[in-house]
Order: C-alpha cells, then structure tokens, then sequence
C-alpha cells in the first residue's frame, strides 16, 4: 500500500510567490500568509499548487498539506482569462487500465421485505432457496464469478488518448507490476486529437496487494505529464462511467482543475482523491486507514443516455452487472439536442462525485441522522426542542467536502474490499451481543437509581401488544408494517427502565427478524429492533433523571457499530456523563446567576454565594469553583457542558468573553447560552453543576 508520505516536498516556510498582476488562485496558510497568483488543485487532504499557467498539469508541482492551511473549506478560485486557451500541444494520457475478467457485483441485485429485509434476486443466475435466502446468501450466489484464482490468466488493457490539439510523436511505453517493468515497446504512429489507442498485458493473478502500471515515455512537449503514468491497485473496486461523448468534446474546449483538457482525466483523478480520502481515514479500529481502492475500468460512451441504455450498459448477458460501482452524467434536454452552449465545467473539485461512489460502495448518509426536534422533547428550562447533528458531520459520507471517510465506513471496506459492492447499509447490523449504559456523574462515578426514558425515531408503538419486562427494564413492541420511515421521535417512550446500584443500565434486545448479508452482517435481536439500513431506526433519544434533574442524550446505531469495529462484538458499555453529583462530592453552590456586563452582550458575568458546610466534616469543604458553558439546544454529550474557567473558594464570580469561548457549529440550531458553577471539594472531586439563572432579560435564547 501507498506510503502516507507525499512524494513530493511539502512546502517549506518561504514561499516563492507569482510576479504581481498576473490572475490566479490564492491559498491562505495558517500563519495568516498568503500564496497568490498561483494554480491550485485541492486533493482533499493536500493542495496541489502550480505557480504558473506554464507548468499547469506537470510534475513540477508543491504539495501542500490541507493542515498547514487556513483552508478547512475552499481556497479562492480565480482562474483567470487565459486558463482555457488552447496550447498547440498534445497530450498523450493514459485514461483508464480495464482488467478482464471481471467480477461480478449485486448492484440492482439486492432487494428489500417489508420488514426490511435485504435478500439477493432479480435474474435467473441467481438461485431462489425459498426462505432460507435471509440467512444464506452464499448459496443464491453460488457458482458467480466473485473471487480470482492464483494462476488465472488476467489481461490488462491500456487506453491511451491525445487529449492535446495537435497530432502526437511517436513514443515508448512499459508495463510495470509492483512498479517493476515486466514488459516494453514502442508506438510508431501518430494519434490524431481526441484518437484512442490500447495496449495489453498478460498477467498471472497472485495473491496479496499488487498494483498494475503503464507509463508512456516521450520527449515531446506535452500540455500535461501528470496522466504519462498510472497505477492502480490490482484488487481495487472498478468503476463504470457512462457518458454522452459530445459531453467529453464539450470538456475539450475548457481546462479542468485537474490541469489539462479530458473530461476522463478530471474524473479519474476524483477516483485517485477517494483513494488518497482512505488513506487517511485512520481509527483506533483502521490503523492504517482503509484498505480498499478505487480504480476506473471501463467507460461507456452512449449518445442517448436514458434509463434503457444504461440498463444495458451496465448488466451483462447473464442479468448481472460487473463493475462495482457506476455513475452515469445525464443530459439535460439542450444537451440532448446538441446544444452545449451553457456548459462549464467546475474549475475547483467536484466533492459530490467521491460521496455518490461511496454510495456505490455501499456506505450511507450520515446527515439522515440529524434531527431538528420535535415539540414531544424539549427542554425544561426554556421549552427549546433537543436536536441532533451526527458525531462525525465533518466526513466524507455526512456531507460533501475535503472530508476522509468515518470508521464505520473504514470497517465496512476494510471487512469487504475482496467483496462484490451492491448492498446498502447493512452495516447497520454490526451491533454487539450484549449492550450495557453506565451513567456516570461528575466524578466518573456511576449514578444508581435514575429513572432511563428511551424514544425511537421510525417507529410506532404497537397499543395491542404487552409490554415486555426484564428485571427493571420495559420495553414496548413496535408495530412493524414495513414504514421505518416516520419522521419525528415517538412520543412515548420504548425502553423504560433505571439504573442499578453502580450505573449500570441493560439495554434490551428487542425482537429482530434475522437476516444475514452476503458481507457478513446479521440482522438479529438488538436494541434498536427491526434497524433498517438507510439508518432511520438507528437513532434514539434517550431522557435521565436523578433527584428531579432531567437531561436528554442521544444513541446513534452508529456508536455501537464502532464499538463493534474495535472488538466489542460480544459485550458493549456505552458510558453516559451527567452533571450529577457524587455522594461524596462537596455541597452545591448556592443562588448562581448571570448576567451580561454591558449593552454589548459580549462577557457574561456568573456569580453564587458559597455553599453551606460544615467546619468539622473535611468533605463539604470547598476549595473553589469551576464555572462551565453550554451552548445550543442539542443534548448533553452532543453539545456538552465544558469548563471556561477555575477560582480559588475567596472568589464568588467570574466573567467569560464569548467570542473567545465560542463554538461555531451549533449554528446549524440555536446559539442558546447556559451557564453553571460547580464546588470543587478534597482532591479534586466536584459537586454537581449547578445551572445558572439569568438576572437580566426574560429569556436564555441569545441569537
């Protein structure tokens, strides 16, 4: 596998900068300098940065980490009007390597009970085995093309186009394994603009990682070197484009940010960024970030794009597909009738591409997670409904962006890269055996006797059935009629229930109709129940209340997935922290308030009056205080309280600036301040916190 170090040096601290008055890019790096009138490629994780339009698509390039920039968005884009001249060039480029025989896929192949069930079918190859399909996928595909056996004869062909304006020279080229040669020879003739020709290569499958490479080599000036040479993975997922060829000579009037004029090698390359995007998703359960690869194997050019030819594109004689992922760029209706008129191709990164494949590899949506509340569950100091944003909204499958992937997705390619791609978050089902909560106070301590409320969004509460009962859990059947989809929390609890003598709170397997995937994934009793794999069942809002104190915490399908990606298979603790107190903490700050200092609302004073305690009892003492924030109306571990400051017991206020303790993100919901002090007694143990009550306004909201 790929080394994680650049092969090309990362920018130093000076930079060489673009004579003025010449248009381009700007990148903006963390100390506040600013590298301009330069040509910029965002790779995600790193920039690519040309420092003049001469040398736009070589390998004279810096590579800049995306880390060492202010850029966690986009840099600014400013191409300029020279960018889209035509050079009186070539350019020779190695569009894609296909590889014979394929494998085959279940893309269109998986279907879907009314209980949520995913089973492979829809053509004769497939075998019908009656029921016993939800638990023993292997035998429906028996007999499938899934795997290559050592010693099997591959063949490997090159596609090599002039995507210059010129006719190129003659040039020679290698075949590389393991970026070792195994193979030469040269190519005498010209080829024209737009002309393709191919190469082939033999090759004996071995076992292991291997990659498979084609490098052109020629002394003529070209518009670009980057595309001279390609490497694939040999086991990598190989992806079917479908596009109208009067789109890719659309694309050879204008340069793309890839540097050069190919429609193909713009979107390639965002098959090289996802690779890059897997290398750097790293988790305590992926090390070395995920394993699997991209590579582009075949492209379909189709001069009427519809939903016929793409069917037809896309499945082979048998009714089965054989690529493991495909994406099809659909005319619109000028486009159809030839008018490319208002066509203009992106010159930054096209970020939606990388998270539609990773659909096609089977990996969800994360933001179907978030909720924006509902009047059912709201907040009992100002009525605000609790909402939820996902844990990882900063990855590449919650939203588009220079994002890696989350290590739900890293276990799910790193446990199916030698598997066929067709199946759709059935992830979801890698849940632990057995699932514990441990609530926990201040202290880390574990919080007895408090009353769990548990609300599930995607279902219905079944008033027919009985309620289930063990020990001191309930639980309440669902009606299950195949909807996973309504939208709102349910109103009434599904799990009730309190924790025991040290925390501890069991949640219940709830009745699940068992269903096995061809990735391995079982679908059985669970405390989520009938999870469906778009992952709307897979979210609960749970409400915690000790000594009349209520805060609301959410369980995402996705936090026990992890668990289980890092080994937790069989027994799962899920720790919850409260701000309860301990039964030894010192005693609770008394009347704490705040209040804005002046009219410009930007510092905040909290002030209390000290404890009462005991001169005699060394536990009520205090030693001083920590005051904490709050801000939004999402819950406690979404949005949790954190500390802003620390005073010795002689000092009953504090002030805190809220511009410097900020936190942008929960702008998405609401900029709801709340604030709290807690007493800290005898070798650091805190009493619970305390929530402030406001002295000035009638209202918490600050917008």
């Amino acid at each position: 596998m790929k080394s994680r170090a650049f092969s090309i040096g990362i920018l130093a601290v000076a930079f060489t900068l673009i004579a003025p008055g010449v248009q381009g890019d700007t990148l903006k790096m963390k100390d506040g300098t600013l590298i301009e009138n330069c040509f910029v490629r965002d790779d995600g994780m790193r920039f690519i940065v040309w420092e003049s339009l001469d040398n736009v698509g070589s390998t004279d390039y810096r590579v800049i980490p995306r880390s060492a920039t202010n850029q966690q968005g986009y840099p600014q884009i400013d191409k300029g009007p020279d960018w889209d001249k035509h050079p009186q060039l070539p350019d020779l480029t190695i569009t894609f390597i296909e590889m014979n025989p394929k494998l085959v896929s279940f893309h269109a192949r998986v279907n879907y009970d009314s209980l949520g069930r995913p089973t492979l079918g829809g053509t004769a190859i497939l075998k019908d085995i009656g029921d016993r399909k939800y638990l023993h996928p292997e035998e429906i595909a028996k007999g499938l093309k899934l795997e290559y056996k050592p010693g099997e004869t591959i063949t490997f062909t090159a596609h090599i186009k002039n995507a210059g304006f010129v006719d190129s020279k003659p040039f020679s080229y290698r075949w590389l394994v393991d970026d070792k040669e195994v193979s030469k020879g040269s190519y005498d003739k010209p080829i024209k603009e737009l002309a393709e020709v191919t190469f082939q290569q033999k090759y004996k499958w071995k076992e292991g990682f291997h990659t498979i490479g084609f490098e052109i080599i020629t002394g003529q000036k070209e518009i670009a070197t980057i595309n001279n040479k390609l490497t694939d993975a040999m086991r990598a997922f190989g992806a079917h484009f479908m596009v109208n060829p009067d789109r890719c000579k659309a694309w050879h009037q204008q340069r793309s940010a890839y540097g050069n004029f190919s429609w193909v090698d713009y979107y390639r390359w965002h098959l090289e960024i996802m690779n890059l995007l897997f290398e750097y998703s790293i988790y305590p359960s992926a090390p070395k970030g995920i394993i699997a690869r991209m590579r582009l194997d075949k492209i379909s050019y189709l001069e009427d794009v519809n939903p016929e030819t793409h069917a037809k594109a896309q499945n082979a004689e048998d009714g089965m597909p054989y690529h493991q992922a495909f994406w099809i760029w659909n005319d619109t209706p000028e486009q159809k009738k030839g008018d490319w008129s208002k066509h203009r191709i992106t010159q930054g990164t096209e970020w939606s591409l990388p998270h539609e494949l990773g659909h096609q590899l089977g990996i969800v949506d994360y933001y179907a997670v978030d909720y924006a509340g509902d009047e059912n569950h709201v907040w009992d100091d100002n009525g605000e409904q609790v909402k939820h944003i996902n844990r990882h909204p900063l990855t590449m499958m919650s939203w588009h962006g220079p994002h890696p992937f989350n290590e739900v997705d890293a276990m799910y390619l790193n446990n199916g890269w030698n598997k066929p791609r067709g199946h759709f978050g059935d992830y979801y089902f890698a849940i632990p055996d057995q699932n514990y909560l441990h609530v926990q106070d201040m202290n880390g301590k574990g919080v007895s006797g408090a009353k769990i409320e548990i609300f599930q969004r995607g279902v219905v509460i079944d008033k027919k059935a009985k309620p289930v009962i063990e020990e001191t859990t309930t639980y309440y059947p669902v009606v299950e009629d195949g909807n996973f989809f309504a939208p709102n929390i349910v109103k009434d609890p599904v799990i009730v229930g309190q924790t025991g003598k040290h925390g501890y709170f069991h949640l219940p397997n709830r009745p699940a109709d068992e269903v096995k995937t061809f990735n391995g994934y079982h679908r059985k009793a669970n405390p989520f129940g009938n999870i469906n794999v778009v992952g709307n069942r897979g979210l609960m809002l749970m409400r915690i209340t000790k000594d009349g104190q209520s805060g609301w915490y959410w369980l995402e399908a996705n936090d026990f997935n992890i668990a289980f990606a890092r080994g937790f298979k069989d027994k799962y603790i899920r720790v919850i922290r409260t701000p309860y107190g301990s039964v030894d903490s010192p005693n609770e700050p008394l009347n704490v308030k705040w209040e804005y200092t002046d009219n410009t609302k930007q510092f905040v004073r909290v002030s209390w009056d000290e404890p009462k305690f005991h001169d005699q009892n060394f536990i009520e003492w205090p030693v001083g205080y920590n005051i904490y924030r709050r801000i939004g109306t999402m819950s406690l571990d979404d949005r949790p309280w954190f500390p802003v400051g620390t005073v010795n017991r002689s000092k009953n206020e504090f002030v805190i600036d809220l511009k410097v303790m900020s936190n942008d993100d929960v702008r998405f919901y609401s900029m709801t301040n709340r604030f709290g002090v807690t007493t800290v007694g005898e070798q650091g143990i805190k009493s619970g916190i305390v929530q402030a009550s406001q002295t000035r306004n009638q209202t918490q909201k600050q917008q």
